[in-house]
């Protein structure tokens, strides 16, 4: 039979589920008990006296064969005691299966440590699987007529049987006792018994035709085939078990090594970012009138970023990121009397000012890491209608991270002070990037920025109140 002993909740349960939990598997064990009773005691009176040296002979032998039951992972066994217990079903039926089922278990089960109530739950299954073989059995074969090869497919019929009650009963108990689903128990701790099964009720048919055909004497025949079975059962499943055992050990260590190697990721990405940051206050610091500029197009863009539905932690978040931070990395290439140039710029030195977005590419491009980022450094100057510079890129052609981008780069710029003119209000950004929509920017990021624009205001506020607490 298949038994499955009493589990303790998972340490995980908290204590207000732990009582439901006990509740429904105590109600469970008392309805598969009174079920069990119930078939009990419809059945057994109906036992016939006569061969009752042969009953007793196998209810002896379904002992034998019960007390050798074998350990699966701890919490299951599988024993030959079916294969006893099968030819009773089949020489005597129903009846005296009620009465040898219970039996057995309590005969095998007496000097184990088990709780009384769960003792009664595996008599109460054990009498249900077997019952209800041999009542599938005795519904299509004539045992008073001689034994036919039509015996072999109805008892296989009926090992079926047996074993879908046995799994159902089992595979509901520790679903219950556990939390996880029935069929997932089923496919670890049973799934692979239903062979073993289909044979143990094979052998059962066999010992129950020797028994018609010798008497006791055909009995002890056939003691051998199932102790053999029992004995190569036995080498396969230390085997097997041994193998699960393994490969959970190995499992569990791929699964801290899993950890450790995300945790060293999390910490280089932080390393990664915090270089980043540095280096970007460095290049801030060449540029005193932007001062901060590019840690607050950073967060305006990620706001955005998230209004469009873009993952965090996905790969375009990460180039957004990036890509915003380092924006003007190219301007290291750009000389100081015109990177700092209060007045406005002649037309050559603005076309070497319009270099920094191409010098920018170059310098992150091969990085593996920045590969996505300095897409965005190339061509965060684009325009929507392809008006921008330096390819003249148009719509779609852009990258979404850039065009995310140059909405929050223009609503820093209006926001904040410039050596040619005061910060604009919010209103007023909000306003200019409205008009332009369509035109300099495109509409799906101006709408997903109207959906985030009173964050950016507030986060506005922020970074400019921290960043004029710094400078006093």
């Amino acid at each position: 039979m298949l038994d499955a002993e009493e589990k303790q909740l998972p340490a995980t349960v908290p204590d207000k589920q732990a009582n439901p939990l006990r509740l429904r598997v105590a109600v469970y064990i008392a309805l598969v008990t009174l079920a069990g009773a119930i078939c009990g005691g419809i059945f057994a009176p109906g036992v016939s006296r006569e061969g009752w040296q042969g009953l007793l002979t196998l209810i002896l032998l379904a002992i034998v064969f019960e007390r050798v039951g074998i350990k699966i992972y701890d919490d299951t066994q599988i024993s030959a005691g079916v294969v006893a217990l099968f030819a009773i079903g089949a020489v005597y039926g129903a009846p005296g299966t009620a009465i040898a089922a219970p039996l057995v278990i309590l005969a095998a089960t007496i000097l184990t440590p088990t709780r009384w109530y769960h003792r009664l739950f595996d008599m109460s299954g054990y009498t249900l699987a077997n019952v209800s073989a041999a009542l599938v059995f005795h519904a299509l074969v004539d045992v008073d007529g001689g034994v036919s090869l039509w015996w072999v497919p109805v008892a296989t019929l009926a090992a079926l049987v047996n074993y879908g009650v046995n799994v159902v009963l089992m595979s509901t108990e520790l679903s219950l006792q556990s939390g996880e689903h029935p069929l997932a128990v089923w496919r670890e701790k049973a799934q692979w018994f239903l062979p073993y099964f289909i044979v143990f009720g094979l052998l059962g048919l066999a010992l129950a035709a020797g028994y018609l055909a010798l008497g006791i004497a055909g009995i002890l025949a056939f003691v051998a085939p199932p102790l053999m079975m029992r004995f190569a059962l036995h080498q396969y499943v230390t085997k097997t078990q041994q193998t699960v055992l393994e490969l959970k050990q190995k499992n569990a260590e791929l699964n801290v090594a899993n950890r450790d190697i995300s945790q060293m990721a999390y910490q280089l990405a932080e390393t990664y970012n915090g270089t980043l940051e540095a280096l970007v206050l460095a290049l801030d610091a060449r540029d005193r009138d932007t001062k901060g500029h590019s840690l607050r197009v950073t967060q305006y863009a990620l706001t955005i970023a998230r209004q469009m539905g873009i993952e965090e932690e996905s790969q375009e978040w990460d180039d957004i990121q990036h890509g915003a931070l380092l924006h003007d990395v190219g301007k290291i290439g750009v000389p100081d009397d015109i990177l700092r140039r209060p007045g406005p710029l002649t037309l050559k030195e603005w076309e070497k000012m319009k270099q920094h977005s191409r010098i920018g590419h170059e310098m992150l491009r091969d990085i593996p890491f920045l590969t996505g980022a300095a897409a965005i450094v190339h061509a965060h100057h684009e325009r929507f209608d392809g008006k921008g510079y330096p390819r003249g890129l148009t719509g779609n052609e852009t990258p979404r991270g850039a065009r995310i981008f140059a909405v929050a780069d223009a609503f820093d710029a209006m926001t904040s002070n410039r050596p040619y003119r005061k910060a604009l209000s919010p209103e007023v950004a909000r306003f200019e990037i409205m008009r332009r929509s369509a035109t300099q920017f495109d509409p799906r990021v101006v709408r997903a920025f109207l959906s985030v624009y009173d964050e950016l205001v507030q986060n506005a506020q922020a970074a400019h109140q921290e960043e004029h607490a710094r400078v006093a």
